[in-house]
Formats: structure tokens, sequence, C-alpha cells
């Protein structure tokens, strides 16, 4: 049994209504649906009665659901501690689908915030990262939209660049698309969060030579005629970040060449959770700052 179990037996407890259990805890009907089948199951109960469009608490689950209520009680005490606990020792906690933004927010915070201290990491995808800050696994999310009960500003925009070495065809093109790329072989960094899935998606036949290592995926945009891809946030485009080459015997000079499709271009927004963005703090001085610039 685990707390998102519970919380979805509150949920529909309160609701009476899968569909808006659902839409509450941000998952699918039959994910929910699933969760509570299992918790039934691990209590060796049936917590509602089931009609065709319908679930109806029965007896044993409305002995249980006071139970389930103290449990989330006690575990949203023991988060706000914890949320409490790391304001206090000025480490903010920030999930982000990609890691561009987390660079500049951190150098952001790093330069304007001295003593602060960001404790990051990378997150699935958009709904990933929206639950981890509702559950309040983090302070601040980096994400591409802003959901209902967040509060959002504008932290930077990043658009993708195909890298090119000189020479190559693609690197004559004044832009390409992904059509254009599909089908082509290119070296990617692991690293890079939701770009990854739209690679996969926008270029399903191409192959992906991908590369965990950070500093060996460097070295290799220096010193191969692979393509890549690159980006014009700042703290990207320096030769030593992007992979363009610096003069020298057997590095490969490269040419960044726009990509046309809309989902080679990002906004990227700093979210908060409403109920949480007010009352000083570190997260809500953060949201300040970025949203004063």
């Amino acid at each position: 049994m685990n707390t998102d179990q519970v919380r979805h037996f509150v949920a529909v407890a309160r609701t009476g209504s899968v569909t808006a259990a659902a839409r509450d805890q941000h998952v699918s009907q039959p994910a929910l649906s699933r969760s509570i089948r299992r918790l039934e199951d691990e209590l060796g109960v049936t917590l509602f009665d089931r009609g065709k469009n319908s679930l109806v608490l029965n007896r044993i689950g409305r002995e249980l659901l006071p139970h389930a209520e103290e449990l989330l009680a006690a575990e949203r005490r023991m988060r706000q501690a914890s949320f409490d606990a790391s304001r206090r020792e000025r480490v903010l906690r920030v999930g982000t689908i990609a890691p561009a933004p987390l660079w500049y927010l951190t150098s952001l915070i790093v330069e304007r915030m001295p003593g602060a201290l960001v404790s990051s990491q990378m997150v699935g995808d958009e709904a990933d990262v929206e639950r981890a800050l509702f559950d309040s696994l983090i302070d601040l999310a980096v994400c591409t939209r802003k959901a209902p009960g967040m509060r959002g500003v504008l932290l930077m925009r990043e658009n993708l660049y195909l890298s090119a070495p000189e020479g190559h065809p693609l690197a004559r093109r004044e832009s390409v698309s992904f059509e254009d790329l599909d089908g082509e072989t290119f070296l990617l960094f692991g690293g890079i969060g939701f770009w990854g899935d739209i690679h996969r998606r926008m270029t399903p036949h191409a192959r992906m030579v991908v590369q965990e290592d950070r500093e060996v995926w460097r070295q290799l945009m220096r010193t191969t005629r692979m393509l890549g891809f690159s980006s014009d946030a700042p703290v990207l485009m320096r030769p030593d970040v992007a992979g363009e080459a610096a003069e020298g015997e057997g590095q490969v000079r490269r040419v960044f060449v726009p990509i046309r499709d809309a989902e080679a271009h990002a906004t990227f927004y700093l979210c908060a959770r409403e109920d949480q963005t007010g009352g000083g703090g570190l997260a809500a001085s953060v949201m300040e700052l970025v949203g004063r610039l």
C-alpha cells in the first residue's frame, strides 16, 4: 500500500465520481481505477459498491475513510515539516524537464542570492514534474505549461538547432525541418530531458547514438563529423558547452542551422503551487526574482 493509492481512495470517496477524482489527482481514469483495485487487493476488502457508472462507499469503506484521511494528514504534516526545514537551510528543491533552464536558473540564484543552494532533479515529463510539485517533493518546477493550481513566471525561451559539420549538405541550408532530419544519424547527449522525447517523436527513423557522459559527448562533437543538436540558450552556446570546435588540429568546425518546426521551440516557466507563493521563503524570493527579469 502506498500513499497514492490512499489518496485516490479518499478522492473518489469525497467526489463520488471517478471522473472528478481523476481530474483532481491529475491521473487518467483507468490508472485511478487500477490504483483503487490494488488497494482493495492489498487490504483484502472491497471499499466501494460498484454500479454501471458509479462508485459508492460501502460499510467497510466508510469505516476506513477516517483512517485514510488521518494517514494523508500525517503525510502532509511530514512534507510541510520537510519543506520548512529545507527552507530554513536555504536549500531550494527544483524539478525540471530540460537542463538549460535549470542551468540558467542556478546561475541567477548563485549570482543574486548568495548562500542559497539548489538541489535539482531531472523529471521525466510535464505530468511528472507537476505531480512532484503538488506532492511537495520539489519547491519549484520548470515546465512548458502552467497547470491549474500553479502560478508561473517566464524563465526563458530555447530554440533547437541542427549542429552540422562544415561541408555537410545540411550545413548549407538556411533552415531545416525534422522531416529533413529523419533517417540521419545523430550524436545525442543523454541528459537533455524532454528534448529527447521530441527527437524520438519527430524523427522516428533517425539513428540516435546516445552518449551519457557530457565530457565525452563534447569531445566527440569537436572531433567527429556526426550530426548533432544545439541550442541558442546562452549557457549552451559557449564553445566549451555546445560542442562547437575551437581552432586546433583534428577539430571539426560546425554550422548551426535553425529548425523550423514548432516542436523545436520551447518556452519555459518557473512554477510554484499557488498556495506556496506567498508568505516569504526561498521559493517565493526566487519566483519574485525571476518575475522581475
